[in-house]
C-alpha cells in the first residue's frame, strides 16, 4: 500500500530505527495497547520493544497512558509526523543558510590538496538528478550547457525542469545554451528572458547528450541507450571546455560575451 510505504519512509527520514518504524505501522494499526502486545505481534523482543517505543515517544510520535491499572500506548496520528517533518525542514533549511552564508570563508580555507582533479561517475535517473544538484550547488554566476532537448525530455519530467529552473532562479544563476536545432529548443528559447536564459540553436543534431559547464567543474549526462554520467573537478579541464563552448557560441551566432 503506496500510503503505509509512504508513513515508513517518513519514519525512516526523520531517523526512527527498523524497529521503531515496525512499532510505529503496528501500532498505528492496532490501536491501544501494551507494548508487550505491540512487541509480540511484531515479532520483536520486550527489551527491544521498549527502544523501540521510547525512541517513537522522544520524537513525539506516541502517546502513554493508564487503564485498568496498567500502562498503555497507542500512536499519535500521522499529522503528528508531518508536524516533525515539518520541523526538520526548517531546521535544516536553517543549516543551509547558515553554511551558505559561511561558504566564502570556508571555501577560503578550504585544503589545496582536496582541490586535485577528481572525476565521479553516477547512473540510473537518481545519479542524474545529483548531477543536476551539484551544478546548482557549485556555479558561480552562470552555467554554460550543451543540451539536445529532445533526447533529453526521455528522461527529465516538466517537473523536474521547472524545479531546476526555480531553483537556478533563487541562487540568481544566469545559463547560457547551445541546443540543438529541435522543435523543443525553440520552444525553450520563447522563454529565455523570464528564466535568465539566452539559448543558440546548433544546426542539426552534433549531440544528444548534455554537458554542463560550471565553476570548476564539468558535468556530462548520457541518456541516449542508458542513463549514466560523470563529474570532472579540474581547473583545466573546465577552462578548455568553456572555450570550446564560447567558439561554437559565437560560430552559431550567439552574442558576444566577456570572457
Amino acid at each position: 500500500m503506496d500510503a503505509l510505504r509512504d508513513l515508513k519512509e517518513a519514519l525512516e527520514s526523520l531517523g526512527a530505527t527498523p524497529n521503531a518504524v515496525a512499532f510505529y505501522l503496528q501500532s498505528y494499526k492496532d490501536g491501544k495497547s501494551t507494548v508487550g502486545k505491540v512487541a509480540a505481534a511484531c515479532g520483536m523482543d520486550r527489551s527491544s520493544a521498549y527502544l523501540a517505543c521510547g525512541q517513537l515517544q522522544t520524537l513525539g510520535l506516541v502517546e502513554e497512558g493508564h487503564e485498568s491499572g496498567g500502562k498503555i500506548i497507542w500512536a499519535k496520528s500521522p499529522k503528528a509526523i508531518l508536524g516533525r517533518l515539518r520541523a526538520e525542514m526548517r531546521r535544516l533549511r536553517k543549516r543551509y543558510d547558515d553554511v551558505e552564508v559561511a561558504l566564502p570563508e570556508l571555501l577560503a580555507g578550504y585544503s589545496a590538496e582536496a582541490a586535485k582533479p577528481v572525476l565521479q561517475f553516477f547512473s540510473g535517473k537518481e545519479g542524474l538528478h545529483r548531477i543536476t544538484e551539484d551544478v546548482l550547488e557549485h556555479a558561480q554566476g552562470e552555467i554554460l550547457l550543451l543540451t539536445n532537448q529532445f533526447t533529453e525530455k526521455n528522461v527529465f519530467s516538466e517537473s523536474d525542469h521547472q524545479e531546476f529552473i526555480s531553483e537556478r532562479l533563487r541562487r540568481s544563476l544566469e545559463i547560457r545554451v547551445l541546443a540543438a536545432d529541435t522543435p523543443e529548443a525553440r520552444e525553450l528559447q520563447k522563454c529565455d528572458k523570464e528564466c535568465l536564459r539566452e539559448t543558440c540553436l546548433v544546426k542539426g543534431e552534433p549531440f544528444t547528450s548534455e554537458t554542463y559547464i560550471y565553476g570548476d567543474k564539468v558535468a556530462m549526462l548520457d541518456f541516449d541507450h542508458e542513463v549514466v554520467g560523470f563529474i570532472v573537478r579540474s581547473k583545466e579541464f573546465t577552462r578548455a571546455q568553456r572555450w570550446m563552448f564560447e567558439q561554437i557560441w559565437k560560430k552559431s551566432g550567439g552574442k558576444n560575451h566577456v570572457d
